[in-house]
């Protein structure tokens, strides 16, 4: 009798991993989605030093008017942003991140935009919409920052259906992703 039983319970639970593996980690409009801030570091010395700073996911599938968290993931060590960007600007070399011309877009993040962020110039906007609110045109941006209340911020994406945007951490610009919405 067990076997039948046991046999019913795994096709089930098999049924219901393999609908979550085809929709592609894809949220339902009442979910909202998150991304994190992943990362880490590797170092052989004489060799090189590799910054493993990332989103988790890279491509995010919303539908307009769902709700985007973003957060830190398995480190809290540096302040990011998610700022749309142009797809043309993102960066694709290591002299383009470090002369990033789209992070420009996130400087409004900053008490005095036209500085360098430290400790005298730190983050205190946390949202900057530059149109409507939400996420739905380049040069909207979201900060998030170690310790404090601004550990994580929801959002919503207000970009039509079919828009895809692209984003980058203005603070590492080799950290980007895309939102794709249907």
């Amino acid at each position: 009798m067990r076997t039948p039983i046991l046999l019913t319970a795994t096709l089930a639970a098999l049924a219901i991993l393999a609908g979550s593996a085809l929709a592609g980690g894809r949220h339902t409009a009442a979910e909202p989605v998150v991304v994190k801030a992943l990362g880490g570091m590797k170092m052989v010395p004489n060799t090189y030093f590799q910054d493993e700073m990332r989103f988790s996911p890279g491509t995010i599938h919303v539908t307009s008017g769902q709700s985007l968290t973003f957060e830190f993931g398995d480190r809290e060590t540096e302040p990011h942003t998610l700022t749309i960007v142009p797809r043309s600007a993102l960066p694709k070399t290591a002299m383009q991140a470090e002369q990033c011309r789209a992070c420009r877009y996130a400087t409004g993040h900053l008490k005095n935009p036209k500085a360098a962020p430290d400790d005298a110039n730190p983050i205190v906007h946390w949202v900057l919409n530059k149109g409507a609110a939400g996420l739905d045109r380049v040069g909207d941006s979201i900060a998030i920052q170690p310790g404090g209340k601004h550990k994580s911020i929801t959002v919503r994406v207000t970009a039509k259906p079919g828009t895809t945007l692209y984003f980058l951490c203005a603070v590492h610009p080799w950290m980007q992703g895309k939102i794709v919405v249907g």
